[in-house]
C-alpha cells in the first residue's frame, strides 16, 4: 500500500489513467501541482496571513532595531521571500494566471524595496546615502503591503468568494441554511 495520493490531473486526462500529485514528467506536472499546493496554503488564511504579517513586522524590527549583520539581513531577505512566494502563490490560484498590478503591485514593490535595501545596506553601505534614503522608503512599503494583508485577514468570506470560488461553485446550499432557523 503506498503512501501516495493518486488523483487525477489536467496532464493526465489525454491517456485516461491517474497521475501521482507531483510525480510525472518534466515541469508540466509541477505546474499542474502548483495550484492545488497554493489553494491548499491560501485557504489556511489567518496562519498564513498571520505568519506574512509577522515577517514584514520582523524586517522593520531588524531594519530600526537591530545592528547591521546577519539577523537584521536574514529577516529583511525572509520578508522578501515571503512576500515574492505570496505573489506566486496567489498568481496560480487566481482565475486568469496572470500578474494584476491592483492586486500584486504592493507587494512586488516591496519586493523590490526589500532586495535594494539589502544591496544598497550590506557591507560598508550602510553608512551611504543609498541605505538611508531606502530605509525611509522601507516602512512606507512594509506598511502598505501590512495593509493589503491586513484587508485580506479581515474580509468575511462565509457566502462569497474564497480560493475555492463562490458558494454555488463549492456547492454549498445558502438557501437551505436561510430558512433552517425559523
Amino acid at each position: 500500500a503506498s503512501s501516495v495520493r493518486e488523483t487525477p490531473q489536467r496532464g493526465c486526462k489525454s491517456h485516461g489513467r491517474s497521475c501521482v500529485l507531483g510525480a510525472g514528467t518534466g515541469p508540466s506536472a509541477m505546474g499542474a501541482a502548483l495550484p492545488e499546493l497554493a489553494k491548499a496554503v491560501l485557504d489556511r488564511r489567518v496562519p498564513y496571513l498571520s505568519w506574512q504579517i509577522g515577517t514584514k513586522v520582523l524586517a522593520l524590527f531588524a531594519i530600526f532595531c537591530l545592528p547591521e549583520g546577519f539577523a537584521s539581513t536574514a529577516l529583511v531577505a525572509l520578508c522578501a521571500f515571503a512576500a515574492a512566494a505570496d505573489i506566486v502563490l496567489r498568481i496560480a490560484v487566481s482565475r486568469s494566471g496572470r500578474f494584476s498590478p491592483g492586486k500584486h503591485g504592493s507587494d512586488v514593490l516591496l519586493v523590490a524595496v526589500l532586495l535594494l535595501e539589502l544591496l544598497a545596506c550590506s557591507g560598508d553601505g550602510a553608512a551611504g546615502r543609498s541605505c538611508r534614503a531606502l530605509r525611509m522608503i522601507v516602512p512606507f512599503a512594509i506598511l502598505v503591503s501590512l495593509g493589503g494583508n491586513s484587508m485580506r485577514l479581515s474580509r468575511d468570506t462565509g457566502g462569497g468568494e474564497t480560493y475555492g470560488g463562490t458558494a454555488r461553485e463549492r456547492g454549498d446550499d445558502c438557501e437551505a441554511a436561510i430558512g433552517a432557523g425559523e
